[in-house]
């Protein structure tokens, strides 16, 4: 194979940033756009510049043998049956993170991954952030020493700055009545609020830096809204590491932030024995500061890497490409997904239980 023919299954908001890094890619032809409402997808086609295949119904897609692979940007509630099928179908697929609402739906797909030769991954743009990638490198190469706490801040805001700008339009996000809020205010539809939905990005960055967590206490609050967890924390012990993790949550409703992406913004640090890890932003750009700093007791080192959000996104799209060409497995398979949600539900068990939950012992 030459070239991989993908098709973008779900043309709403976020395709925005996953399709940029699939359009620059010269070795993927984006063959075909499938979405449930064909205008959106020719809304697409045309904002892109390309002339794709249009699609309303994913069988189409499925049956379609001039199309590689897929990118799954559809509701959580739909991707089981959607890999499983994508998978049968002798298709390479890539799916939207979370990869599932409950285990019983991963150990489904898990077996059609195990009897399939295509490729499965979960897009995890966060493994792919520039300033995140620099982090894990320098955790990886001892310049702090052995890691003992990583600490993950994540605020959402009321809304943006006006002077915040982009070429992407996310206006319809914080609207109540989009599409994308309605089924993820839905219990039945969405396992959790943003601890599950967000804090997927989080627990996946924690392991990927050090390992499996094994032990975790959380506590959230209840709100009006299904995806309101805030104010949250969750903390955790890494498997057979001397290494604790923190993750909190806040909702200011009355600030406004600096973004070019949503009125979110993060804050990363890795406490080592010799020193510290900084990122200092991600999804916003609150802090004018380098994105990553290392501090090394009476040195500090200010690092510059590429640090627009939608780095993670190229590069989480060259590396599916690539992967297929290469025949290799992409990063974030279905262990490293499996665990990921299993951390996820776990801070919901802990703050219903309100006991430590093993992430690794639930099934």
């Amino acid at each position: 194979m030459d070239k991989v023919n993908l098709a973008i299954v779900g043309c709403g908001d976020i395709s925005q940033l996953n399709a940029p890094g699939y359009l620059n890619h010269e070795k993927c032809n984006v063959y075909a756009l499938c979405d449930s409402n064909p205008q959106k997808a020719n809304m697409r086609a045309k904002q892109w510049g390309i002339s794709p295949k249009i699609f309303s119904d994913y069988e189409d897609v499925l049956n379609d043998s001039n199309i590689d692979a897929v990118e799954l940007l559809t509701p959580t509630y739909m991707h089981p049956n959607q890999i499983i099928d994508g998978l049968n179908a002798g298709k390479h697929v890539s799916c939207q993170k979370p990869i599932a609402s409950t285990l019983v739906e991963v150990q489904d797909i898990q077996k059609a991954v195990e009897t399939s030769s295509s490729k499965f991954r979960i897009t995890e743009n966060f493994i792919f952030y520039p300033p995140l990638i620099k982090a894990k490198e320098l955790l990886d190469s001892g310049a702090i020493g052995d890691p003992s706490m990583i600490r993950i801040r994540t605020l959402r805001a009321g809304g943006k700055m006006p002077e915040s700008s982009s070429t992407i339009d996310f206006s319809q996000m914080n609207d109540p009545h989009s599409d994308s809020l309605i089924w993820r205010e839905d219990p039945k539809l969405h396992a959790g609020g943003n601890v599950y939905d967000d804090g997927w990005h989080k627990f996946a960055t924690a392991i990927w830096w050090i390992g499996e967590i094994d032990q975790m206490y959380s506590f959230l609050t209840k709100n009006s809204s299904h995806l309101d967890d805030s104010p949250a924390v969750i903390s955790w012990k890494f498997k057979d590491r001397n290494c604790l993790g923190v993750l909190d949550y806040a909702y200011a409703e009355g600030m406004k932030i600096r973004s070019k992406y949503y009125p979110v913004d993060e804050f990363f640090e890795i406490q080592g024995s010799k020193g510290a890890i900084f990122v200092t932003r991600c999804s916003g750009e609150m802090l004018d500061l380098p994105p990553v700093i290392l501090q090394t007791g009476s040195d500090t080192h200010s690092i510059q890497v590429p640090m627009d959000w939608i780095e993670g996104f190229n590069g989480a799209a060259r590396h599916f490409i690539d992967a297929i060409l290469d025949d290799e497995q992409p990063q974030m398979d279905i262990h490293f997904s499996k665990h990921t949600l299993q951390a996820a539900l776990s801070a919901y068990i802990s703050f219903e239980k309100q006991m430590p939950v093993n992430p690794i012992e639930l099934i």
